[in-house]
This record gives C-alpha cells, structure tokens and sequence, in this order.
C-alpha cells in the first residue's frame, strides 16, 4: 500500500462514515479530514441533545448571550468579549435558547414519548457508547439513549432533527433518503445477532415542534444489513485502492448508473 494511501487508511467505521461512502470513497475521505468549525446547525443540535439527555452539563458545555449586531464596531466588540468569557463552551443566543427550549418541551411533553417513559433516567442511559467489530472492522457509535421502557421492552432510540419535515409521510421518506435503518441496524447489531428481541425507536422533530414517532423493526434492520455488508466490503477495497474516487465508485464495470 502506498504512503498516501496509507495516510487516508479508514481505521474505523461508524454511521456517519458508512453513510459519506454510500456516496462515494471521496465524500468519506473529505469528512474524514474535514477541519472546519462547528456550525450554527450543528451547535443547536448539541445544544438539543444536552437539555434533553444531560441537563446538569448544560453550565459546562454552553454559554448564552444576547445577539448583539455584529454590524456594529459595538456589536463586534460584545461578540468577542463573549467569545473570549465563554472559553471552550459553545456560545448560543438568547434565540437559539428560547427555540431550543420550546422543542425540548414538545418532545417531552408528546404523548408517545411521555408513555412509554423514553426521558425518564430511571428507565433509560443517555448518550451511550456503541463499539463492536464487524466484518473485519471495528465500529463505533454513541446512542442517544438506551434502555428499558414501562413496559419492559429493551429500548434503543433517538432523537432526530428534521426541519420542516413532520408527519408519517415526510418522516418516512427522510428515514430512506438519509439512512436511519442502517444506524438502527448498527445500534441494534449486539441484540440482533443474539436473537435478543430489542426496539428500535426514532423520534423526529420538527422546526414548529410536531413530534413524529417511528419504529424501526427488525426485518427492517435485517434488510438494510445487506447494504452495510456491501459497504463494509467497499471500506476494504478503499484500504486498498484509496479514497479518490467519486460517485463513479458505485456505477457499473463501464462507469455508468443504469436509468
């Protein structure tokens, strides 16, 4: 194996991974190297993440201040005597808060979520690690949570993002197109493989609130294993061939998509 190939070796794999080479070796590697700053987007969903499932770090993690208007030799002055007080914390502002609150309220308050005690800490460990090996790589995640819900039932869910998108239909179809069944299948693979009955839950939210429940069954899950394994095996050939090729990677021997 050559020095640069050797250099973009994939040493490990998890969800986002599998689903960056589902698009091509190119898009793993540019997310593998990417060096960029956290954005907006992904910041509100910490920020989500840390007012649902660990509340008491919130103090150590962010830091909120009113958006000043960076315009302004004022404003750009307020905005860096904040980014220099909030040291490695995220800063947020007011009206990242107050929308981050409301969807933290509508999420606990939906019925579904509320009866089957998904937020309850009793029933449920939060932000839990994931790592296995598979076909030859070893694979690593963090669950949102983990546990048993009021029932019994063996628990995996989480918490989706989904902008604009609510409702059986729209949260369907974004489930397919960004492929939470094969992060299921990933999350669920320990219980799966042992025959170990175990849900698998996505809750998606929306920018207005609406909370859409799904479940991710096992015939889902083991539908979506043939495409992980494709994937696995696509990880090896890219250890060995590098990561420079794009979509073209998954086209036929000619290099072409059949229509």
């Amino acid at each position: 194996m050559s020095e640069a190939k050797t250099a973009n070796a994939i040493t490990h794999l998890s969800f986002t991974r599998l689903k960056n080479l589902a698009h091509s070796p190119m898009k793993l590697r540019q997310y593998i190297e990417q060096k960029t700053d956290r954005t907006d987007a992904m910041i509100e969903g910490s920020l989500l993440d840390c007012l649902l499932f660990e509340p008491e770090k919130f103090d150590e993690r962010f830091f909120v201040i009113e958006k000043p208007d960076r315009r302004t030799n004022v404003g750009k002055s307020l905005w860096q005597s904040a980014i220099d007080e909030a040291g490695s914390r995220s800063l947020i502002t007011t009206e990242q808060m107050e929308s981050a609150n409301f969807l933290n309220a509508r999420i606990r308050e939906n019925s579904t979520v509320a009866y089957h005690g998904l937020l309850n800490p009793d029933f449920f460990q939060f932000q839990h690690d994931v790592k296995f090996f598979f076909q030859g790589f070893l694979h690593k995640g963090v669950r949102d949570a983990f546990g048993r819900d009021r029932n019994g039932n063996l628990v995996v869910w989480d918490l989706k993002r989904m902008g604009a998108k609510s409702g059986e239909k729209l949260v369907r179809s974004e489930i397919r197109n960004a492929k939470y069944d094969l992060q299921a299948a990933i999350y669920c693979h320990e219980f799966d493989e042992k025959n170990e009955p175990v849900k698998y839950y996505v809750i998606a939210v929306d920018n207005d609130g609406y909370v859409t429940p799904f479940e991710i069954g096992r015939d889902a899950r083991e539908q979506i294993k043939i495409e992980w394994r494709k994937l696995v095996s696509a990880a090896h050939r890219c250890n060995m061939e590098g990561l420079d090729m794009g979509t073209e990677f998954w086209a036929n021997h000619e290099g072409f998509f059949d229509f």
